[in-house]
């Protein structure tokens, strides 16, 4: 790859850097498949992000900068010699519930909130960018040995290992408990709606590699948005979610209340029947308005204008299908991402409502730290950002799997319905095994 080459010249011949700066090289390569790329790559600090539409799709390896968010955009690009301005991509993955006391196995992950990788290849539209980020910490002799193992071959063939589902025990009984005490204080009304999560996990016959996964989860959800976030050998979180959280390009931001769930049918009749008893159904209707008002009370306090669909649309994915309304605003000036985030996460489509009531009630009732699942996850520049929802997502430990999935719980809601319809939504992982 002639671009990894200019690149590493480059990097050699580069001067001193101050703190908080950030000096980025260019070059324009031809199209390529951006996964098969990023699984060549150095394991351990590969990051990933491809938003729905299939505009954007970056990956990233290696760490040039580490900062909280919100403080990312203290530091400053400097301009370079070729005169590139394009504004850096960090990546971001934040927890779903920051003050719940965590578990070790997401541990590794807490360093990982903001991140700028030292290798960014990016396609935008049909224009593919390799990029190199440089900082006063930058190990330079890293950097030239990373972009020259990324000019290696790609491997034709990878044999994935075999992937064994583990017995769910006694989980559906834990559930049903689960549900029927949340259902309790729905009655008491002390919440309007909680969302309750489970796990499902997988063991491997070899060490998984996470990019193999998330192509082999993509080659089958087609639509979505797709992440990786490696936190250390061995240690990733990645999915393929529905959901987004917020995007914003300049002062214009988008967001959707995604909530409602039906299975797709087995045939095209079997699914438009499915599809219009989803739309028809109080009960999903009921859950869907609670993130619909939500999503309008954070945009409101924060724009200028602000356009809501005037009737859900059905979403439909690979397994199942969502009722979904879409949001539109401008944000006022001096609002920055952090601020959109703090403003709309949590969801009522992945916490419940009231939200505070609902955080309280989570700690108290599910059995585990949700960690990354459902939280923020994304990229953000100086000129927009792309966050989604971590649903549909797991956590991979060397040759291990752990599977998220959640349903809404509102009044009328019965725990063995609850129970099926999150295993429709762990049929991507449940492929996996087949």
């Amino acid at each position: 790859m002639r671009a990894a080459s200019e690149l590493a010249t480059k990097v050699a011949q580069l001067g001193g850097i101050k703190p908080h700066e950030i000096v980025r090289f260019e070059s324009t390569l031809e199209p390529c498949d951006i996964l098969a790329w990023l699984r060549r790559a150095p394991s351990g600090s590969r990051r990933y992000f491809r938003d729905r539409s299939s505009k954007l799709e970056i990956a990233g390896v290696g760490t040039a900068a580490r900062a909280q968010f919100g403080t990312h955009d203290r530091w400053v690009q400097l301009e370079t010699s070729t005169g590139e301005r394009r504004a850096p991509a960090w990546f971001i993955a934040l927890p779903f519930d920051p003050s719940r006391e965590s578990d070790a196995a997401w541990a590794p992950f807490h360093a990982e909130s903001c991140a700028l990788p030292s290798i960014e290849l990016r396609r935008d539209g049909e224009q593919h960018v390799l990029a190199v980020n440089v900082t006063a910490t930058t190990c330079r002799a890293t950097l030239e040995h990373d972009l020259a193992q990324l000019m290696m071959p790609v491997e034709s063939c990878v044999v994935e290992p075999a992937l064994v589902r583990e017995s769910d025990g006694d989980g559906e009984a834990i559930w049903t408990r689960t549900v029927r005490a949340g259902l309790e204080r729905i009655r008491s009304g002390a919440l309007r709606k909680i969302v309750l999560a489970r796990t499902r996990s997988y063991t491997a016959s070899g060490q998984l590699d996470p990019v193999s996964v998330l192509m082999r989860l993509a080659s089958r959800e087609i639509r979505g948005f797709r992440f990786l976030m490696e936190a250390g050998e061995g240690k990733s979180f990645l999915g393929v979610t529905p959901e987004r959280l917020i995007s914003r390009s300049g002062r214009i931001a988008r967001s959707e209340a995604v909530a409602g769930t039906r299975p797709r049918g087995v045939d095209g009749v079997a699914d438009r029947l499915l599809g219009e008893s989803l739309l028809a159904s109080a009960k999903d209707r009921r859950e869907h308005e609670l993130v619909v008002e939500r999503v309008r009370e954070a945009l409101t306090s924060c724009s200028t204008t602000l356009r809501i669909d005037a009737e859900p649309r059905l979403l439909r994915l690979a397994y199942v299908q969502h009722l979904a309304t879409r949001v539109q605003a401008e944000i006022r000036t001096g609002v920055t991402d952090i601020d959109l985030v703090r403003l709309l996460h949590p969801t009522p489509a992945v916490a419940g409502a009231p939200v505070a009531a609902a955080i309280e009630a989570l700690r108290a009732l599910e059995p585990f730290d949700r960690g990354l699942y459902a939280g923020p996850v994304g990229v953000v520049s100086r000129d927009g950002a792309e966050i989604a929802v971590a649903i549909r997502s797991a956590r991979i430990d060397g040759d291990r799997l752990t599977a998220y999935a959640g349903a809404g719980i509102v009044d009328g809601s019965d725990p063995a319905d609850e129970w099926r319809e999150t295993g429709h939504k762990l049929l991507a992982f449940e492929r996996l095994a087949t």
